[in-house]
Parts: C-alpha cells; sequence; structure tokens
C-alpha cells in the first residue's frame, strides 16, 4: 500500500513539473516588464528584482515542456537555452555596475529572447478575453533605432497595464521569427501596433508610433 502511494506521490510530482502553469509564464512576464519599466524612466534596477526574475526563469528552464501552443520542439527548447543563456549574461554584467543605457540594451537581448519564446502563448491567451486587446509587433533584429523604440514601446504598453489592469490585455510578438503572424496581420513596417476589440475585431493600428498618448486615448475611447 505504501509503495503505491509513494508512486502516485511521484507521478504527480512528475506531472506538475513537466509543464509551467499559467500562473508561473505570467509572473516571469510580470517580472520582466517590472524592469522593462524601470529601464523606461532611465533607473537602476533593485538587485532583489533581478534576483526573483531569476529564480522564475529557472523554474522554467527545469519544465520538461511547454504549453501546446509553445510546443516542446527542439526549436523551442534552443530559444529556452538562449533566454536563460541571455539572462546569465545580464546578471553578470549588473554586477560590474554599468551605466544604466548599457544594462538596459544587455537586458533588451533578454526581454526579446522571452517574447521570441511566449509570444504566441501570450497571442493565445489574448484571443480569449473578453477586455480590449493590444497586440505589439516588435522585433529582436533589426537597427539600433527600431530596437530602442519596439522596446520603448513595449515598457510603454506595460506601465499602461499597470496602471490600468482592467482595460485591455496585450501580447507582444517578436515579427523576427513570427513571419507566419505578421504576414498574417498585414504588418508591414515595425514597430506596429493593433488594438483589437473583445472579438477580436481591429479597430486601429499604430505604425512607429512615437507617441503612446495617441495608443492611450485609442484604448480609453473607442467602444
Amino acid at each position: 500500500m505504501l509503495k503505491k502511494i509513494l508512486t502516485i506521490i511521484l507521478l504527480l510530482t512528475s506531472i506538475i513539473k513537466t509543464e509551467p502553469s499559467g500562473e508561473l509564464i505570467k509572473e516571469t512576464r510580470e517580472k520582466l516588464a517590472q524592469l522593462n519599466m524601470t529601464f523606461l524612466k532611465n533607473d537602476y534596477p533593485d538587485k532583489s528584482t533581478v534576483d526573483e526574475l531569476g529564480k522564475l526563469l529557472t523554474e522554467l528552464k527545469e519544465v520538461k515542456t511547454f504549453p501546446e501552443s509553445i510546443s516542446d520542439s527542439q526549436k523551442a527548447n534552443e530559444k529556452r537555452e538562449r533566454l536563460i543563456e541571455s539572462f546569465n549574461a545580464f546578471e553578470n554584467f549588473f554586477k560590474n555596475n554599468p551605466e544604466v543605457d548599457t544594462l538596459k540594451k544587455v537586458f533588451r537581448v533578454v526581454n526579446n529572447e522571452f517574447n521570441s519564446l511566449l509570444g504566441n502563448y501570450f497571442l493565445d491567451e489574448l484571443k480569449k478575453t473578453s477586455n480590449k486587446k493590444i497586440i505589439v509587433f516588435s522585433t529582436s533584429i533589426s537597427c539600433e533605432c527600431t530596437l530602442e523604440l519596439c522596446y520603448k514601446q513595449e515598457a510603454e504598453i506595460q506601465k499602461l497595464e499597470k496602471e490600468n489592469p482592467d482595460l485591455f490585455d496585450y501580447a507582444v510578438i517578436d515579427a523576427w521569427v513570427n513571419t507566419e503572424l505578421q504576414r498574417e496581420y498585414n504588418v508591414g513596417f515595425i514597430p506596429t501596433i493593433l488594438i483589437l476589440d473583445s472579438k477580436n475585431k481591429e479597430l486601429k493600428r499604430f505604425v512607429r508610433e512615437e507617441n503612446v498618448n495617441e495608443i492611450v486615448n485609442c484604448v480609453l475611447n473607442t467602444n
């Protein structure tokens, strides 16, 4: 009898560790967003926040497979490894107390790897919600000015979401690795921000819009 109980416990433990919970994925994005918003203000991140993100990424690394929308293919596992490696590089760089602008560029790589791995997951979750929706088409490969604008807009959307948690939901898509989605949504220039209603109908799009207030007003005033 004891042997059977131990077997069941081991089986349940295995199931729990096989796939990360949506809560873990969401919590990791929230911690990334916290750092993105810190850099948006040109502030230096707290060590405790960096450490907390490291723990969450370690949990993601230890799971065996990802949800179906991410897949557990070799390609997805390689992306996960690159995400961990980029964070380790950032963490080591962070310990040397570099300038904020330089540190931000190093962290931007971590953020882009996260979007590359989990963009499809958040887009699938986005389609299920009854809120207004924002899809940010960003990129991890481009000229410096485009990369900086993409990163800035993502952080601004995250700041808006934090200030208005019930107003909308969002997803960030790396167009460099999600070319099919880029074609599906007919996105030509990056960054492009799409505003959708609760039924996933496109209401408006902003192409390389540097004034985030226009986006905010659209979300607030569109029925």
